[in-house]
């Protein structure tokens, strides 16, 4: 046995024939030391089932008894048969102590592996089921079918059954509840077992027990090595260097004692009849050297190795048309669970349910596309259901502008700012330190103006504006006239916190602040009505100063009171339209009047907002108000209305990554259309239509 031996293990559990992403059935104990060291224990699998009139206390009880399992394991002493066997009656006792306290009836049973460099151990007690595949076929052993079993907790002496075998790769072992008997069949556990990968053989039980009204564990565990898996032999013969395999040697370990009886078939598939367990056979010194009398009739000899050629020529081919007409079958049966799915979810009127049903319907077809991944009914079914899922969630691509970005950006940029006003889009390159405007051609409005200056640089870090030198530039802004501001146009302010405004006929121009001793760090400016906010994630505030013509210097007022408790640490953005509303990085938005939080909630979205960038609001209220909020991590633009319901996700055409890396977006509701800032390129698209009852079923 060499080191590199190594192990892969997968845990199903399902419910109602679906995959469920917890079983507490289970547990897998990998020591950093590995399977390797010869003088450990090893590794541990364990499957418990346990059964109760009260389901309350199973929870507990399965944590006690694995943890039980797996403590006195690795505590006591001997070798690894002797200290399986005693935790398995520790694990007894425990369960039977614990009905007699409580005057409960919990009942159970386990398999537990134990793999080491060496051998594999398995050692069963109550009714569970183990499945061992290998060079010498499909075994079945389980405790439960014996008609004398004794299950964990019950009042009497508990046998445990115990198997070992020589560890070699390509093995694949699956402990299954007692459950699995309603579905196992031979077919279908030989096709599943074809392969030794556990997630493989864990993906094909999942199709077997696809129909289960009751929950299913498996526990499936196999053994490779890629140095030693090429170079196996073809033969049949399993026998190891003690010249015995799993099935032979499938008793208990102490010889004294009688064997047990056979496992009955009868009570897995049904067949009615027992079979006794084979004894252990011993090979003969000249038939373990190959040694045979020398044949007196060649052509005989001749014609039998022809004939065993053909015979297992034809073997193998009606195996691999079984085979194949099996998994055509559970194929079909994956199909046809989608379909059930998908029909479902055109039924529903709740949005919820209707994802729901779609995604249990997606789970059925990966499962048929593992099988067969070209499969064009599989294709088919997809799309299909991809299109329903896009009219659901109120998808819709955008496809005009996005082939040809209105502006691609040198390689040292930093986008950071957009907003438009007319023909004028302006810029804020944080990478380069500039403040540029774009200016778009009168006639088309969706192209640059060949015949003026693109980009045309307003402001730099470093320069000198009316005896102030700008610092880095770090926040920008459209301010139009309105409340007693006097002048319209960007402004912009450095990280020294001064303020710059652009006229047309001066250029950059300083815009008077006022000071704020209890100013921290902006990370934010905004405009409102003729004000600007100012958002100090530190100090926990956002400070609006109220303009004196084309100054700002009165007083600073503090938005949020001193006895409003608000997270600003983790805002990612304002917006302001007579109400704050704040944006935090996970999509979720809050809602302010006069500094007291107001009730609000975004639907939720399918798939959620998991990294938010940016957020625009318009200033209209009631059916007409629009929330745009941009998530960088799935490329698109989510729209809600102001009571939060959703109304489209825009996203780019077939998938591309045209909007990868978004940091910020801007709507002129003049034109109707939204501009996209990436890291790398500006675009610009018409919005779709957002009529209610265009999406939705």
């Amino acid at each position: 046995m060499t080191t590199s031996l190594t192990t892969e293990v997968q845990i199903l559990h399902l419910k109602l024939g679906r995959r469920a992403p917890f079983a507490p059935s289970s547990r897998v104990v990998e020591p950093e030391t590995g399977i390797a060291p010869e003088d450990g224990k090893g590794n541990l699998y364990i499957l418990l089932e346990l059964f109760g009139e009260e389901p309350k206390v199973l929870p507990r009880l399965y944590r006690e008894v694995l943890n039980l399992i797996q403590e006195t394991f690795y505590a006591v002493g001997g070798d690894g048969v002797a200290a399986i066997t005693e935790a398995i009656q520790a694990a007894h006792a425990h369960l039977t102590t614990f009905n007699q306290e409580h005057e409960e009836q919990v009942e159970g049973g386990v398999t537990c592996l134990v793999v080491t460099s060496r051998e594999v151990i398995s050692a069963q007690a109550g009714p569970t089921i183990l499945a061992v595949r290998s060079r010498a076929g499909l075994q079945w052993f389980s405790p439960l079918n014996h008609e004398d079993y004794v299950a964990l907790g019950e009042d009497d002496i508990l046998s445990v059954e115990i198997g070992r075998v020589k560890a070699h790769p390509g093995v694949v072992i699956v402990a299954m509840t007692s459950n699995w008997a309603n579905y196992l069949e031979v077919p279908l556990m030989m096709a599943a077992t074809d392969v030794p990968r556990a997630e493989a053989v864990a993906d094909q039980m999942a199709g077997i027990g696809i129909d289960a009204t009751e929950e299913l564990t498996a526990l499936i565990v196999t053994l490779e090595d890629p140095a030693r898996a090429a170079a196996l032999p073809a033969s049949d013969d399993l026998l190891d260097e003690a010249g015995m395999d799993w099935e032979q040697v499938y008793d208990m370990p102490d010889a004294g004692k009688k064997a047990r009886r056979g496992f009955s078939l009868g009570a897995v598939f049904g067949l009615g009849k027992k079979t006794p367990r084979p004894k252990v056979k011993t090979v003969s010194p000249a038939r373990a050297k190959g040694a045979q009398k020398k044949p007196s009739r060649l052509p005989f000899v001749l014609g039998l190795i022809a004939f065993i050629i053909l015979a297992v020529a034809a073997v193998t081919a009606g195996m691999w048309y079984y085979q194949n007409l099996q998994r055509q079958r559970l194929i079909a049966k994956f199909i046809e669970g989608a379909q059930i799915q998908f029909d479902q979810a055109q039924q529903l009127q709740d949005t919820e349910l209707i994802r729901q049903s779609l995604t249990y319907a997606r789970q059925q077809l990966d499962q048929a596309r593992k099988i067969s991944p070209d499969l064009p009914e599989i294709a088919q079914l997809e799309a299909q259901i991809r299109a329903f899922e896009a009219q659901i969630n109120r998808v819709v691509g955008l496809v005009a502008g996005l082939d040809n970005p209105l502006v691609v950006f040198a390689g040292d940029s930093n986008p950071d700012t957009v907003f438009v006003n007319g023909l004028s889009v302006y810029v804020l390159d944080t990478g380069r330190n500039v403040f540029e405007r774009y200016q778009l051609d009168d006639a088309t409005g969706d192209r640059l103006d060949p015949d003026v200056e693109n980009p045309k640089p307003l402001l730099r870090a470093g320069e000198t504006v009316e005896g102030r030198s700008v610092g880095q530039l770090a926040h920008a802004v459209w301010a139009p006239s309105a409340g007693n501001r006097t002048v319209t146009g960007p402004l912009i302010m450095d990280q020294g916190i001064q303020l710059f405004g652009i006229s047309e006929g001066l250029g950059p121009v300083n815009v008077p602040l006022a000071n704020n001793e209890a100013l921290q760090f902006v990370n934010g400016l905004y405009f409102y009505n003729g004000n600007i906010y100012l958002l100090d994630s530190v100090g926990g505030q956002l400070w609006r100063y109220r303009p004196s013509g084309a100054n700002y210097m009165n007083d600073p007022e503090p938005y949020f009171p001193n006895e409003t408790a608000v997270d600003l640490r983790s805002v990612i953005d304002v917006g302001i339209d007579g109400f704050v509303w704040l944006l935090y990085p996970n999509g979720s938005m809050l809602k302010f009047l006069s500094g007291v939080q107001e009730p609000f909630a975004l639907e939720p979205i399918d798939p959620p907002l998991t990294q938010a960038v940016a957020l625009w609001v318009n200033l209209a209220e009631g059916d007409l108000g629009r929330i745009f909020i941009a998530d960088a991590a799935t490329n698109r633009v989510v729209i809600f209305d102001k009571n939060g319901r959703l109304l489209a996700q825009l996203t780019p055409p077939d998938n591309s990554d045209a909007l990868r890396d978004l940091t910020d977006i801007y709507v002129d509701e003049l034109t109707n259309t939204i501009y996209l800032l990436t890291k790398t390129r500006l675009y610009q698209a018409p919005i779709p239509n957002l009529e209610s009852g265009v999406f939705g079923p």
